[in-house]
C-alpha cells in the first residue's frame, strides 16, 4: 500500500492541474456512456469495481468509481452490472436534459442512449431476453434488456483499449492513462490559474 501510494504521489506531483476543456458543441450526437468493471478487484471482499462515465456529446459529464453492493460470479456478470449502472444513470440524464427541455430544444439530440463496453458477454446479456444460460444474474437488472429491445439504449462493442471507463477500474500504466484523459476531453496544465 505505502509503494502504491508512493506512486501515486508521484504521479500527481507531475500533474499539478488537471483540465476539463468544454469545447463549443455545434451538434452533438446524445448521451454516450462507456463503462467497464474489474471482476473481483478487491482482495478482501472478493467484489467487482464498477467504473462509468457519460458524456453529452464529446463532453463528459459525469463519472464513476464504485464497489458493487452484489458478488458477481464471473467477469461477464461483473461487466453486467457495470453496464447496467452505466444505462441506469444515462436514462437518469436523458430524463433531467428532458425536465430542463434541452431535448425538445435541440431536436439534433438522439434520444437512443449509446453505451460503449469492451465486454462480449456483458453485451449478449443484455441483447438476450431473459436470463439464457446464465442463471445467477440479479433479475432485478434485466429491465436493460427491455430498454435494448425497445430502442431506447444501444449497446456498443469498442476494444479495451479505447475503453475510456478503463482507468476507473484497474491500475494502468502512464502511457494509457494519459490515452484516457485525453479522450475524455482533460489535459494537465502547469501553473496557476488566470482569472
Amino acid at each position: 500500500d505505502v509503494e502504491a501510494l508512493k506512486r501515486l504521489a508521484r504521479y500527481l506531483m507531475g500533474r499539478p492541474r488537471m483540465v476539463t476543456v468544454f469545447g463549443r458543441q455545434e451538434k452533438h450526437g446524445g448521451i454516450v456512456g462507456w463503462s467497464d468493471s474489474d471482476w473481483a478487484g478487491c482482495a478482501e471482499t472478493r467484489k467487482s469495481t464498477s467504473g462509468g462515465l457519460l458524456c453529452l456529446g464529446e463532453h463528459i459529464v459525469k463519472c464513476w468509481s464504485v464497489t458493487q453492493a452484489v458478488l458477481a460470479l464471473s467477469s461477464g456478470e461483473a461487466e453486467f452490472y457495470a453496464l447496467v449502472k452505466t444505462a441506469s444513470q444515462g436514462l437518469g440524464l436523458r430524463a433531467m436534459l428532458d425536465d430542463l427541455g434541452v431535448g425538445m430544444r435541440l431536436k439534433i439530440m438522439d434520444k437512443k442512449i449509446r453505451i460503449k463496453t469492451d465486454a462480449s458477454a456483458a453485451r449478449g446479456m443484455a441483447l438476450r431476453k431473459g436470463l439464457g444460460p446464465v442463471r445467477h444474474i440479479e433479475v432485478g437488472q434485466l429491465w436493460i434488456q427491455d430498454k435494448v429491445n425497445s430502442g431506447d439504449i444501444a449497446i456498443e462493442k469498442v476494444d479495451g483499449k479505447i475503453n475510456l471507463a478503463d482507468t476507473l477500474t484497474k491500475h494502468s500504466d502512464s502511457g494509457s492513462l494519459e490515452v484516457h484523459i485525453s479522450g475524455t476531453g482533460m489535459e494537465c496544465r502547469y501553473g496557476r490559474h488566470h482569472d
